[in-house]
């Protein structure tokens, strides 16, 4: 993200995770692809940032990451995304590249929050870029 105005919360071979307090967003950039295990321990590791810095929009940067495994896929549904629901996060977006086959992750990822947000009280909207600066107006619209 071009914004110099962040607390850089994580950084490691994995990840970077930026708290920018203006506009109240979570910036989240994939170095490389990660599942299983590793994905499932950053994921929890979101979470608590999330409950902890009550951001209002995350920007999750997946150019790195290729596709999302059947098992990674049903933990995500089954328990990160509820999770999530809960918390302060309204909106999601990621940024994928343009022939990643993550997009049609991010289309049943896409039904499965609607789906949720409408049987929660929290609401949350989910889209996906290949643009950032497209990807932020949406977040800070």
């Amino acid at each position: 993200m071009y914004d110099t105005d962040f607390n850089l919360i994580a950084d490691d071979q994995y990840y970077r995770v930026e708290i920018h307090e203006k506009p109240s967003l979570m910036y989240v950039f994939w170095k490389r692809h990660v599942e299983g295990e590793v994905l499932r321990e950053k994921y929890l590791t979101l979470l608590s940032i999330v409950k902890k810095f009550e951001p209002k929009s995350w920007l999750g940067n997946a150019r790195a990451m290729y596709y999302t495994t059947v098992q990674d896929a049903r933990w995500i549904f089954d328990y990160f995304l509820p999770n999530l629901l809960e918390s302060s996060i309204c909106r999601y977006a990621r940024l994928e590249s343009p022939k990643s086959l993550l997009i049609l992750d991010s289309m049943k990822l896409q039904d499965k929050i609607s789906n949720l947000s409408e049987a929660k009280t929290g609401e949350l909207e989910f889209q996906f870029f290949t643009d950032e600066e497209l990807a932020i107006g949406w977040l800070t619209a």
